[in-house]
């Protein structure tokens, strides 16, 4: 569509085409309206909407839970409290654990870029699901997908209590900071930590060319070089972490990266990182289980690979998820 051009945030913007392709929205229509803001609003058989002034979300009780284990959940580059992470927090509750989807950035009220969001915003989800008497305080996981996989490391090294990780198309540097009325440019750090700005990976001048992530990886790989201060430090995340990816993601290099955090983990002799690899899956290769009579189904291929590739992914993803979210934290049930 002749926008390949040299931004900092191309996957990003290669992301927008295509869904603006398979919207059949023209792309000089504002982005905002091409990926418009979702905030799902859970029934009342399902959760409750959190609207404390600290902590926006939905929260999904696992049914007659006392005491059991407890996920935060967040989302990427989409903000809001969006339809794919609402049916994965669904599903895990249907399995036992009690979800807080926790919303950071564009819905109302919250920045409206992803920039210089504090870490400090998901201790506050933590802290409130921790206080809820269906949750053990000392069971907790965090789950995070996309650019959400970036937060939910750096909070992990920073705190402890967090019993597990799941990284869902996962990031292995901190990206420059987005807007999707700019999607285009490149803004600042997009995460603070006590009032301080993290180290972010300046991408200007890399191009993106039709989604060729192998080659969008060499050159993110070459400048993770010239400032490793933007490399999240896996081996700093001291417990167990499991990565999901798709081999033919097309929004960002997610399986190169997710390689990168294994390497680098197995490197230091830290042997609980695990990376789940799907070839014929891509960015949708993330969350609950969708059947092929789902609404959903047809769309799976929006971001890369085939709608059965992308369901076959969750389907095996799923279950390895929940498996790990029990041995780690001691609880959920059928």
């Amino acid at each position: 569509m002749g926008l390949a051009r040299k931004i900092g945030c191309g996957c990003l913007v290669m992301l927008l085409l295509l869904l603006a392709a398979a919207a059949g929205i023209w792309v000089w229509k504002p982005w905002t309206q091409i990926v418009p803001l979702e905030m799902v609003e859970p029934t009342a058989a399902q959760g409750e909407r959190v609207d404390t002034g600290d902590v926006l979300g939905n929260f999904y009780p696992a049914k007659g839970a006392s005491n059991g284990p407890g996920v935060l959940l967040i989302g990427g580059s989409e903000g809001g409290l969006g339809s794919v992470m609402t049916r994965l927090a669904l599903a895990l509750q249907d399995d036992g654990f009690s979800v807080l989807h926790q919303s950071y950035w564009r819905a109302p009220g919250q920045p409206e870029r992803l920039e210089d969001i504090r870490l400090e915003t998901f201790q506050r989800g933590l802290s409130w699901l921790r206080a809820r008497p269906e949750v053990d305080p000392a069971r907790t996981a965090m789950i995070g997908w996309s650019r959400g996989t970036e937060a939910t490391q750096l909070l992990a090294i920073r705190d402890k209590s967090i019993k597990a990780i799941v990284l869902g198309m996962p990031g292995n540097a901190v990206w420059p900071g987005f807007s999707w009325d700019e999607p285009w440019k490149q803004f600042g750090s997009p995460w603070s930590w006590r009032g301080e700005e993290l180290p972010f990976l300046d991408l200007g001048g890399i191009q993106t060319m039709g989604g060729d992530m192998d080659e969008t990886w060499r050159e993110i790989a070459a400048r993770e070089k010239q400032h490793p201060e933007a490399t999240i430090p896996i081996t700093d995340v001291a417990v167990p972490v499991l990565m999901i990816c798709g081999e033919s993601d097309i929004v960002w290099p997610s399986c190169q990266m997710g390689r990168a955090i294994a390497d680098a983990a197995a490197q230091a002799g830290k042997d609980d990182a695990r990376l789940l690899a799907f070839p014929d899956a891509g960015h949708y290769a993330f969350g609950a289980p969708v059947s092929e009579d789902d609404e959903a189904f047809d769309k799976l291929d929006n971001l890369g690979g085939s709608p059965e590739g992308n369901a076959d992914a969750l389907r095996q993803s799923y279950r390895e998820m929940v498996a790990f979210l029990r041995d780690t934290t001691g609880g959920g049930e059928n």
